[in-house]
């Protein structure tokens, strides 16, 4: 397995660490579209901007779910870069779960998918502070990220974040050192490819990716299910390419 070590700083340290070391590297791809990350850490930041202006950085419960794409992981660490806690939620989760989910937590805003949304939204009741979808079409009252990413870039230093602050609920709320370590002991390299066909995110296997500059295609196809996610190297890509 290789070495990695830990980099200093809250969890949203990741994608900016690899902004600058791999700027015009393509850290995720879905079909004809693909994110570097540089780009991704330039969105995170921006997204980050309107989630603080409108929640504050006070370690809210902020609940974020798609399926797989390049919406989810600009919004999982902005929200971490806000201040805020990212809760993951399983896009196919009963109304009902997610409305018992939203109560357990605390919750204080909500990053919906359309789809998602459309299924969910008599269940998220009016405290919540923040309804936000990924994607487009909106509403009347209703923001999407594209919209809330428009009015500045948040500029903080990670490194100044107390790391056993939560940052995440998983399968319970782990902290910034523990997502980090999470990710490294994956063991990823710069030449690997991580071929996701998972029907919702591994955030451990997000952070690793970013981590160690690996390339992360996102995939729908429902064949690959079983075994849903597969480590390549470029070779290996090629390969399959070619099957």
């Amino acid at each position: 397995m290789t070495h990695i070590d830990l980099p200093v700083g809250s969890a949203d340290v990741l994608p900016r660490l690899a902004a600058t070391a791999w700027p015009d590297r393509a850290a995720l791809r879905t079909g004809t579209s693909a994110v570097t990350f540089a780009e991704l850490d330039r969105a995170v930041s921006r997204l980050a901007f309107g989630l603080r202006q409108h929640l504050g950085g006070e370690g809210l419960t902020v609940a974020v779910s798609a399926l797989p794409g390049l919406d989810f992981p600009t919004a999982f660490y902005a929200i971490v870069r806000s201040g805020n806690v990212a809760a993951p939620v399983d896009p196919r989760m009963p109304a009902d779960e997610f409305a018992d989910f939203l109560t357990a937590t605390k919750t204080s805003a909500v990053i919906l998918g359309r789809a998602m949304y459309e299924r969910v939204r008599p269940a998220l009741g009016t405290s919540l502070e923040l309804v936000l979808l990924l994607d487009a079409p909106a509403e009347v009252g209703i923001l999407t990220c594209a919209e809330l990413a428009t009015t500045g870039t948040l500029l903080v230093d990670p490194r100044d974040r107390d790391e056993r602050a939560p940052a995440a609920i998983l399968s319970g709320l782990i902290t910034h050192h523990t997502l980090k370590a999470r990710a490294a002991s994956v063991g990823l390299t710069p030449e690997t490819v991580v071929l996701n066909a998972t029907p919702v995110y591994d955030v451990t296997q997000l952070s690793a990716g970013i981590l160690s500059g690996a390339k992360q295609l996102l995939s729908r196809d429902r064949s690959l299910e079983q075994n849903a996610t597969h480590l390549l190297t470029e070779q290996g890509l090629a390969a399959l390419r070619a099957s």
